[in-house]
């Protein structure tokens, strides 16, 4: 049902207006011919315009009051959602058909004035639950550095223990600054993805490579395929290191496994471990920054948490995504798609 007002349009509405007006004026004046027939045309000539003057008066008001109806209450509709009321809508008047783009176009307005300051209160929790992690990491090797500094002043201190706990600690904040700053440095909508032709699988390959030597403890399954792809090997590279350096991390002793398919569109790596996994009700959280799912196996292995922040901005950055799951192995699955094409975007920047 449509509201009141809205089953004639604006200008329908005026022209009726008009022609009563009009239609009124008629008889008057054909009433005051019928009268004044044998009286001087003076006289007959005040009579016209003593009838016109109060239409014309009336029908300036008049439209006077409709512009100030109208503006009104589109001037109230905006301070509505200037104030952050964003359900307000236009009155009921503006659903005619004459006003049908102004009331599509101010709800439209409203909609997506509300879902950027959804995201932008989004993005305000998020970044002061960062600053708030950071400051949490930061903590316990401040800490630790201050009492290496109290206990070298001790003449019973052993010096050599005291130095390796002190690389450590020294090396964590150096890990942790270089990732906050990697992070920083690709969520830059400046920077560009460079794209270029590559194989795939023998990205995967020297990386897997890599796994094995640094953690010979691990089984590190992968059968090193051809698989020609476009995107930046350099950064993909980053994405694989940092998925497989996670699972081996918490399948110390374990399986690491990991497949590359391609379907039409898209070119997929899976990679699964037989860790402990992670809770359902966590999974969807993964990929967050400075989100460690357990603090001292985290702090043990040297993890902050940055590590699948920094995989899941790259892989956008693709114009991929990445889905977290229960790996058939008994701890985590990540499926990383990257799109064969590569964004549109991302070529322009790239100069190709």
């Amino acid at each position: 049902m449509k509201p009141r007002g809205a089953w004639l349009s604006l200008p329908a509405k005026l022209a009726i207006l008009a022609a009563l007006t009009q239609l009124v004026i008629a008889l008057i004046l054909l009433w005051i011919v019928e009268v004044t027939h044998d009286q001087p045309f003076v006289v007959r000539f005040l009579a016209f315009c003593l009838v016109l003057s109060p239409a014309v008066l009336v029908v300036y008001f008049l439209g006077r009051f409709i512009v100030r109806i109208t503006t009104g209450a589109l001037i109230k509709a905006y301070r509505g959602v200037a104030a952050g009321d964003f359900s307000t809508r236009l009155p009921p008047f503006t659903a005619g058909s004459d006003f049908a783009d102004v009331r599509n176009a101010f709800t439209t307005m409203a909609t997506a004035l509300e879902q950027t300051l959804d995201a932008l209160r989004e993005a305000d929790l998020d970044r002061r639950r960062l600053f708030a992690d950071l400051a949490h990491e930061l903590a316990t090797p401040t800490t630790t550095l201050l009492g290496i500094a109290h206990a070298l002043r001790s003449p019973d201190t052993n010096v050599s223990r005291m130095l390796d706990h002190l690389e450590t600690e020294t090396g964590r904040l150096e890990r942790l600054i270089a990732d906050v700053r990697e992070i920083a440095h690709l969520e830059d909508p400046a920077l560009p993805m460079n794209h270029e032709p590559c194989d795939l699988g023998d990205i995967v390959a020297r990386v897997v490579d890599r796994i094995r030597i640094a953690s010979p403890s691990v089984d590190v399954r992968f059968t090193p395929s051809s698989t020609p792809a476009t995107l930046d090997p350099l950064r993909v590279d980053q994405v694989v290191t940092n998925l497989l350096d996670n699972a081996a991390r918490y399948a110390p002793a374990g399986i690491v496994s990991i497949a590359l398919t391609t379907t039409a569109d898209d070119h997929h790596i899976r990679i699964e471990d037989s860790g402990s996994g992670v809770p359902d009700d966590v999974l969807p959280q993964l990929g967050r920054r400075m989100l460690r799912l357990d603090p001292s196996r985290s702090r043990s292995s040297g993890g902050h948490g940055l590590g699948l922040s920094i995989v899941c901005v790259i892989v956008e950055r693709h114009g991929g995504d990445v889905t977290f799951g229960r790996a058939s192995l008994g701890g985590l699955s990540v499926d990383v798609r990257l799109p064969i094409a590569p964004p549109a975007h991302s070529l322009r920047d790239s100069g190709q």
